[in-house]
């Protein structure tokens, strides 16, 4: 079995894009700000989105399976406060899940994750910091 580790859904349907220029007007104006509900793809577009692209290619090449995730250029962290990072990497994600459910003999939705320049990652709870004292410790030994 060939795996590519690093795929992204590069071909994702241009309504997505449409959303999310307007995601980033809104930002300024929050008159303009779209609705997750707003973003409307099928199924069928999804599918005629990577049988013609990337599903194709896979084939052309031998390739399986790829670990999929979001294109990497429109994550664009820098874009917006935490809400905006959040509520776009949940819709991106859940693109690339709704993907791997359509094909799941061909791809494996990988995640990204939702970071802002704002944004600092909350402290560790203790039992985390515990947990991770004891995987480190067991780790080197």
């Amino acid at each position: 079995m060939i795996i590519d580790c690093h795929g992204h859904y590069t071909t994702a349907p241009k309504a997505l894009e449409t959303w999310r220029n307007q995601q980033i007007a809104g930002i300024k104006d929050p008159a303009v700000m779209p609705k997750v509900a707003d973003l409307k793809i099928s199924d069928d577009e999804l599918r005629e989105s990577i049988e013609t692209n990337q599903l194709r290619l896979m084939r052309e090449r031998g390739s399986d399976l790829t670990l999929f995730s979001p294109r990497a250029s429109f994550m664009a962290h820098h874009i917006g406060d935490f809400n905006v990072s959040s509520t776009w990497a949940a819709i991106c994600n859940e693109l690339c899940y709704r993907v791997s459910q359509l094909f799941p003999d061909h791809f494996v939705p990988v995640a990204m994750l939702p970071q802002s320049p704002a944004w600092t990652l909350p402290p560790a709870s203790p039992s985390w910091r515990s947990a991770s004292r004891n995987t480190a410790t067991s780790a080197s030994t």
